[in-house]
């Protein structure tokens, strides 16, 4: 999230500033100058969008209508930024002369001291001394005893608010007259006491990288100010409230560098440059949206325009290419639920097959770039770079219906069938159990056909593949240690556990150790407080699919990849699909006894290609 606040000073700088807009006549020539602080791309902090782009229009527009000299610095440094306030402390400013300073970029907030903070472009994540951060005060004291008559100070970033104490103030700071034979004359009044007013773009709050804040700023001083050309603090906080997360106003300073009563802050339009025709922001607005069609554009217009005329169309667009981003059939489907009437109806409607067309079960994957393994274990170490492709997996699990199938139709016997026995959990250990195989349950009943097929081993899940493949004509597969965990982590996102970071909750979860099986086996290490209602395997599709459409990516049953186990390579991968040999099988998934460590989706276990167990089991992928 983007964390912004907003401080509104007029301020004169002591160097000679040079921006991307050639001087133009002015009617304060040389007197009213705005610098903007604007961080996009932070070394150690996630990167945003739109604050360097939102700064060069508002000191465009000042520059071109108002007369300001403006100064964009673009992702500035801690140093930089004091260097810049301590040039306009040695400045000559002369009686009326003007200074906004905008803070656009990320912000925090510490409970313990009460302290809010701006976070310049170097400043470290989460930094325990806070000494790479900007505090909201000690800016707050800088820019209060700068020897300029008029500041305005903004800051548009999370927690901006508690630069102030007094935030909550949400009066008038001044007036204006309504008839323009009066402008010089209140223009001299205005300037005539000190002004220190600040405004922030939400008290404690956070704020999303696309700034409602901004947009309602440049709104303001797009109106150009009415019949008389003048907008002054009153002019500017009735845009800036419309704001969707409630921006403050107060005054702050004291004795002889604080606010005066009568103090104010003007942007005075040049009559040279007075518009033709009246420009109407909720259509800019809008007009940008669709040009940029993006989620955070459409959103940009809704925080900005809440009764906005474009506001259904806007909701409609954020929704579809959310949908398309995501590319699921769960995804789609939830579109066209949505937006009955939707402009994209008839192309999710397509990408939503009835489920009685969908005979395979596979869903698309679309590829991506995620960070594969985790710091918590030496065989999942080290993190590194995966980048994939396209591919499909199977929304389900091979059920038992499925395998019997492939059965009687190929006359195939299974590892267990062959050798008599497959591995049972019996109370306290593992062990073989004679007479288990596929058609049994972890208890050894008839194994129902809708839940998943256990006691297969790496060898028939294989050649239950082989078999599709030749029946079908398309070819089937194990899926990729590295397409597996991407899968089951919901993509970039690196999930903890496929249904999230979170403890499971009902039906956002899986078929885990849980308080059910605690209660039959007492000395499991379970997800407490968690009921999963299921000792041993549960029908697939029991519980809530993950982002991709998936079920039971943690939990139920171990899945058998098709990798050899072996160590991670060091370096970025593309496709990645393990060693070259080895001695044994990657599973993958945790299963309905295991607990929360080995339920992880970075979690790595290997077995030899011929060994089964109730807790074994199998998924499809496929190439696309």
């Amino acid at each position: 999230m983007r964390h912004w606040t907003l401080l509104l000073f007029p301020i004169i700088l002591c160097c000679a500033f040079t921006g991307a807009y050639p001087h133009q006549p002015s009617t304060r020539p040389g007197k009213d100058l705005a610098i903007f602080f604007a961080v996009n791309n932070y070394k150690n902090w996630d990167k945003l969008k739109n604050p360097i782009a939102e700064a060069e229009a508002m000191a465009k527009d000042l520059h071109d209508y108002y007369g300001y000299d403006t100064l964009v610095l673009r992702n500035p440094t801690k140093a930089q930024i004091q260097a810049k306030i301590e040039q306009c402390r040695n400045r000559s400013y002369a009686p009326d002369a003007q200074l906004l300073l905008f803070f656009s970029g990320h912000g925090e907030y510490l409970e313990s001291t009460r302290e809010g903070f701006f976070i310049p472009q170097d400043a470290g994540r989460n930094d325990a001394s806070q000494d790479s951060y900007l505090p909201y005060l000690r800016l707050q004291r800088w820019i209060e005893t700068l020897p300029c008559r008029h500041i305005l100070l903004a800051i548009d970033a999370c927690f901006s608010g508690t630069f102030n104490d007094d935030i909550a103030l949400k009066g008038d700071p001044g007036t204006r007259p309504g008839q323009s034979d009066w402008r010089e004359q209140f223009i001299q009044n205005s300037l005539q006491y000190r002004s220190r007013i600040f405004m922030a773009s939400g008290a404690k709050v956070r704020t999303p990288d696309q700034s409602a804040f901004a947009a309602q700023f440049l709104s303001a001083l797009r109106a150009f100010g009415g019949d008389d050309r003048l907008i002054n603090i009153t002019e500017l906080w009735s845009y800036v409230q419309r704001a969707k997360l409630d921006p403050c106003l107060a005054r702050f300073g004291g004795g002889d560098t604080g606010h005066e009563p009568g103090g104010d802050f003007l942007f005075v339009l040049e009559a040279a440059k007075t518009p033709t025709a009246p420009v109407d922001p909720d259509q800019a607005t809008w007009n940008s949206a669709q040009k940029q069609n993006t989620p955070d554009a459409y959103a940009y217009y809704l925080e900005a325009y809440p009764a906005g005329r474009y506001r259904p169309q806007a909701l409609d667009e954020r929704a579809w290419l959310l949908a398309a981003r995501q590319n699921t059939a769960a995804a789609y489907q939830v579109y066209l639920d949505t937006y009955t009437d939707g402009r994209h109806r008839a192309e999710a409607q397509a990408k939503v097959k009835p489920p009685d067309d969908r005979t395979d079960n596979m869903m698309l994957i679309p590829g991506g770039t995620f960070q594969m393994g985790s710091e918590e274990s030496d065989d999942e170490k080290p993190v590194h770079r995966v980048t994939l492709s396209d591919f499909y997996l199977s929304k389900y699990e091979v059920t038992v219906a499925e395998f019997r199938a492939f059965i009687e139709a190929s006359g195939y016997q299974t590892d267990a069938e062959k050798e008599g026995d497959s591995y049972g959990y019996e109370g306290t250990e593992w062990k073989k159990i004679a007479g288990r195989n596929w058609r049994h349950d972890p208890e050894g009943n008839p194994a129902p056909d809708n839940y998943p097929v256990i006691n297969v081993s790496w060898n028939d899940a294989v050649a239950y593949c082989q078999w599709l493949s030749e029946k079908t004509g398309l070819s089937y597969r194990l899926p990729t240690e590295a397409e597996w965990e991407y899968a089951a982590g919901n993509g970039s996102k690196h999930t903890k556990y496929s249904w999230g970071n979170g403890d499971p909750a009902g039906k956002k979860g899986g078929n885990v150790a849980d308080e059910t099986g605690e209660k039959k086996f007492s000395t499991w290490t379970i997800f407490s407080g968690y009921t999963d209602g299921f000792v041993f395997t549960a029908p697939v599709g029991s519980f809530d699919y993950n982002d991709f459409g998936l079920y039971d990516m943690t939990g139920n049953v171990w899945e058998w990849c098709s990798d050899w186990y072996g160590n991670y390579a060091s370096g970025n991968e593309t496709n990645s699909s393990g060693p070259a040999s080895g001695s044994i099988r990657v599973l993958r998934g945790g299963s309905w006894g295991s607990s929360p460590q080995d339920c992880r989706v970075a979690v790595r276990f290997g077995s030899a290609p011929g060994n089964r167990g109730s807790s074994l089991g199998f998924r499809l992928a496929r190439t696309r």
